[in-house]
């Protein structure tokens, strides 16, 4: 059994994963295209470049992830993606790329259970929260 996480995208997946793949690690293993699919033809000629199933994995976790076009996309809510990152600097170097275009919830600071913990929702539309644990 595994367990990954699906996350639908309202048209960026690709660049969406392009961009964890360069700031987080990742290994993307197929961006699978709508025209590449028996899809290809439920969709408009501009929409068939936009991903029906990409995946990448990120430290051995699979996340999955799907464009939806605007009638039926709906931005993520009620879920964070967790990093629990080895220091403060990776803490906040990843909240300085993660915040670009993004949403910042919480600044980089320190809280009762961390040294430094931060939540950006980044510029794709996914929550993510970075946290380090003092050892």
């Amino acid at each position: 059994m595994s367990l990954s996480f699906h996350i639908n995208f309202d048209g960026c997946c690709a660049a969406a994963f392009r961009f964890y793949e360069s700031n987080l690690g990742g290994v993307i293993g197929s961006l699978l295209a709508y025209r590449d699919s028996p899809a290809s033809a439920s969709v408009p000629d501009h929409w068939q470049e936009k991903i029906l199933h990409g995946n990448i994995s990120i430290d051995h976790i699979e996340l999955a992830g799907t464009d939806l076009s605007a009638d039926e996309y709906e931005k993520p809510t009620g879920f964070c993606l967790l990093l629990r990152l080895p220091s403060e600097d990776r803490v906040k170097s990843l909240f300085e790329e993660f915040k670009q275009q993004g949403e910042v919830i919480l600044p980089p600071q320190q809280t009762f259970w961390s040294p430094c913990y931060a939540i950006v929702n980044d510029r794709f539309g996914v929550p993510w929260k970075f946290n380090t644990v003092a050892e």
